[in-house]
C-alpha cells in the first residue's frame, strides 16, 4: 500500500512533468513573442510598459483583438478571460464604441477646453451613482489620488486608512500593504503598514493606516483619534480574489466614518459596471462620500472619474483643491464613454 509520503511525491513529480511539458509547448508556439520581448528588453525595463504585464518565461505579445479574443504575433488566438481587468466589459472593439470613436475622430481628439460630451457623460454617472458632481481623469490611479486629495481638503486632515490587501493604483499613499509578506505584516487584527515598493517615504508610510477587511472594530480603532481624512476601500475586494463584504460590514463602515468625520471613498475602478449598472454602490445599497471609477466606463480607452457629494466637490469649485490634467475629459474618450452604456446595459440586464 502506498504511503501518504509516496503519493505526495508522485503527485509532485507529475506536476513537475506537466510544467516541463507545457513550458516546452509554450516556448515552441510563441517564438515571435520571445523575439519581441527580447527586443523590448533593450529599451524598456523587463521589456514591458507596466511591470504587472511581465510574467515568466515571457509574456504573450498581442497583435490584434476583437470581441472576446486576442491574436499574438505568432498567429495564436486566445479567448481573453481577463478583458483588461474589466476595462473591456463591452468587448474588444465593440461596434458601438468603435463607431463613436470613428465619428469623433472626424471632429478632433483633444481640445483642452470643455466639450458638450463632458456634461453628457457626467449626467450618466449622476444617474447611476446618485452623487451630484463629477470630474474626469485618465486612469483609476488618478481617480483615487484625486479623491484622497479632496477628502483631505474637506476634512483638513492628513491620515488615510486603507485595507490590507487592497490595491488602489500606483500612487504612494496607497502602495502600502497591497500583498505584504506575512513575516512583515503584523497581527491579522492590527496589520503593520508595509511598503509595496521602494521609493515610499517614511512620512507617507506614517500617514497611511492599514486595517483588515470585514473588520468594523478595527476601523473603529483606527478612526478613534478623529484625525483620519478618508477610508478608501473596494466595496467588493478584488486584488486578493473576489472577497465579498460580510452582511452589515459596509453599513457599519458608513456609520463609523460618518461619526468620526472621515470621508468614505469607494474604489469602484474594477466593480464599476461589472458589479451592476450602478456598481457595487447600488447593488449593496451603501452610499459613500466619494466614488472612483475607471476601466469599464471607457470601453478600452484610458479614462477615470471620481464623483462626490457637494460638500466634497465644492472643494474643487472654490479652488481650495486643484484638479488638473491636459487630457481630462478629452472628446475621444468621452465619445467612447458615452457609447459604452448601450452594450453594457444589455449585458447587465442579461446577467440579472
Amino acid at each position: 500500500m502506498a504511503t501518504h509520503s509516496t503519493l505526495r511525491n508522485d503527485l509532485a513529480e507529475r506536476a513537475k512533468n506537466i510544467t516541463r511539458r507545457e513550458l516546452q509547448r509554450y516556448a515552441e508556439s510563441t517564438k515571435g513573442s520571445q523575439a519581441a520581448t527580447a527586443r523590448a528588453r533593450k529599451v524598456m525595463p523587463m521589456g514591458v510598459p507596466s511591470s504587472f504585464q511581465y510574467y515568466d518565461p515571457h509574456p504573450i505579445v498581442v497583435r490584434s483583438a476583437q470581441a472576446a479574443w486576442m491574436e499574438d504575433v505568432d498567429g495564436n488566438r486566445y479567448v481573453d478571460y481577463d478583458m483588461g481587468f474589466g476595462a473591456l466589459f463591452a468587448g474588444h472593439m465593440n461596434p458601438h464604441v468603435r463607431a463613436a470613436i470613428e465619428e469623433q475622430l472626424g471632429h478632433g481628439t483633444l481640445y483642452v477646453t470643455p466639450c458638450e460630451s463632458n456634461t453628457e457623460v457626467a449626467e450618466l454617472l449622476v444617474q447611476r451613482y446618485g452623487l451630484p458632481m463629477w470630474r474626469f481623469t485618465n486612469s483609476g490611479t488618478e481617480a483615487t489620488m484625486d479623491a484622497i486629495r479632496v477628502a483631505r481638503g474637506v476634512t483638513g486632515r492628513e491620515k488615510i486608512v486603507k485595507v490590507e490587501g487592497g490595491y488602489h493604483g500606483h500612487h504612494d499613499e496607497v502602495m502600502i500593504s497591497m500583498k505584504p509578506a506575512l513575516d512583515l505584516a503584523g497581527p491579522a487584527d492590527a496589520p503593520v503598514g508595509v511598503p509595496a515598493t521602494a521609493g515610499i517615504t517614511a512620512a507617507v508610510l506614517g500617514d497611511t493606516v492599514v486595517v483588515p477587511y470585514n473588520d468594523a472594530d478595527a476601523l473603529e480603532r483606527a478612526l478613534a483619534a478623529n484625525d483620519v481624512a478618508a477610508f478608501i476601500v473596494e466595496p467588493v475586494m478584488e486584488n486578493i480574489g473576489i472577497c465579498l463584504p460580510q452582511p452589515g460590514y459596509l453599513e457599519a463602515v458608513r456609520e463609523i466614518t460618518r461619526r468620526h468625520g472621515t470621508m468614505l471613498i469607494f474604489d469602484e475602478v474594477k466593480t464599476g459596471i461589472t458589479a451592476g449598472w450602478d456598481g457595487a454602490t447600488g447593488v449593496l445599497g451603501v452610499q459613500p462620500d466619494l466614488v472612483c471609477l475607471a476601466k469599464s466606463i471607457g470601453g478600452g480607452l484610458p479614462i477615470g472619474a471620481f464623483g462626490g457629494t457637494r460638500e466634497c466637490m465644492d472643494e474643487i469649485t472654490t479652488g481650495r483643491v486643484l484638479h488638473l490634467g491636459t487630457y481630462n475629459g478629452n472628446p475621444l474618450v468621452m465619445a467612447a464613454a458615452r457609447a459604452v452604456p448601450a452594450p453594457c446595459a444589455r449585458e447587465v440586464r442579461r446577467d440579472r
